[in-house]
């Protein structure tokens, strides 16, 4: 999930900032309260207890598991801080456009909502699911390829948008109730706790002991994450929350695109649109564990047995005719080609001379410009955040 928010419209902080070590909550603000201060101590003592508890983390056909999690997200988060003030129990930061001089676009860090204090298992299922984040937006190149990304003029089309999100949501999802199954051996509370989940642990561990491997389970279990039934705004029909994934999306990419082209007229650097193949997919699936979305070079994915229907990694199973309608607009609004006709995200890489490694690294090491070599546009919008959660009420 991914939604932008702004910086304070009266002083032009951000929200949330900060370069704290990756294993303890931010250090708290001057000024902050005496309640804060004591919720904050709750939640260092919190993430210290799931620490332990993912540190012991085995499973029967992967083995050590929990070291090998706490080595591949050691160091990558930027922060892992507290938001009091943050309505989800947690939240996933990527990018934020345009970042100030001497800032880094690329943000990756996780928050903690107050929502998340108190209840040790369902600060697990947070902690897992945005963690899970951190590691694809690490590693995956389609990730990078993003408007909210100040490092890159390449931008994935409309219909590709969406298609990123849900596949990130699904290998999340998979991956946080996955570990969290693992967790509820020493912890069997995080069951009842995470039933709420659009994967909830039980689930998983059904589709599990009928899976023959864990490479089944993943792929069943995506596909059951992105079905779930739910009303996910006021006065809305019920809906699968893929729609919901789907309309966030939406409302990212018109808005962020809108303010890149104005940008890119400024600068006179054209944005340069690509589809996503499955390779990008694959590689949001590798970030740690299994791969979700199957074995490498494999074009389908989804449940398993004989009467499974399988969808094409880039296809989005069940687009709604709104939602499709909306991308042609889009598409249409900002002079994108049909998506056929769009190069590849490779193939934009190997036009513009470089590498996906190269490109991540670029991507993650860029800075804002100095004002002297990009004044301050006091008439635009305030900079946007691309951060995980719903999105913001409409009511």
């Amino acid at each position: 999930m991914a939604d932008p928010v702004k910086k304070d419209a009266e002083n032009g902080t951000e929200l949330r900032e900060g370069d704290f070590p990756p294993t303890a909550p931010s250090a708290a603000p001057e000024g902050d309260t005496a309640e804060n201060t004591a919720r904050r101590a709750l939640m260092q003592a919190a993430l210290a207890t799931l620490d332990g508890w993912t540190e012991r983390l085995h499973d029967p056909e992967s083995g050590g598991v929990g070291p090998a999690f706490k080595k591949a997200t050691a160091r990558i988060l930027r922060d892992e801080g507290v938001d009091f003030d943050m309505k989800p129990s947690a939240g996933y930061h990527s990018f934020i456009y345009p970042p100030d001089p001497g800032q880094q676009s690329f943000t990756n860090h996780v928050l903690y909502g107050a929502e998340a204090l108190g209840n040790n298992e369902r600060l697990m299922g947070a902690r897992t699911h945005e963690y899970v984040h951190a590691l694809q937006y690490q590693t995956a190149a389609a990730l990078h390829a993003d408007p909210f990304n100040a490092a890159s003029n390449i931008i994935v089309s409309p219909y590709d948008y969406l298609l990123r999100k849900e596949r990130l949501e699904q290998d999340a999802y998979v991956k946080g109730a996955w570990l969290c199954a693992l967790a509820a051996q020493e912890a069997p509370e995080i069951i009842p706790a995470m039933e709420g989940s659009p994967l909830p642990v039980s689930t998983f561990q059904k589709i599990r002991a009928g899976s023959e491997n864990l490479s089944e389970a993943f792929a069943t279990a995506a596909s059951d994450c992105r079905n779930l039934m739910g009303h996910w705004a006021k006065d809305a029909p019920k809906t699968v929350i893929a729609d919901e994934w789907h309309a966030r999306a939406l409302d990212e990419y018109e808005r962020m695109v809108k303010l890149r082209m104005e940008d890119s007229a400024k600068t006179g650097q054209p944005l340069v649109f690509v589809r996503l193949e499955d390779r990008d997919i694959h590689e949001i699936g590798s970030a740690f564990g299994a791969n979700t979305f199957g074995s490498f070079g494999a074009n389908t994915f989804g449940s398993f047995g004989a009467d499974a229907g399988h969808a094409k990694l880039t296809d989005i199973e069940n687009l709604s005719p709104a939602h499709a309608q909306k991308i042609a607009a889009l598409a249409q609004k900002f002079g994108i080609a049909p998506r056929d006709n769009l190069p590849t995200l490779e193939q934009a890489l190997h036009a513009a001379g470089t590498t996906r490694a190269d490109f991540l690294a670029a991507s993650k090491s860029y800075t804002g410009a100095a004002a002297a070599e990009a004044p301050k546009n006091d008439n635009s919008p305030a900079p946007q955040r691309q951060n995980t959660g719903p999105r913001p009420p409409s009511f």
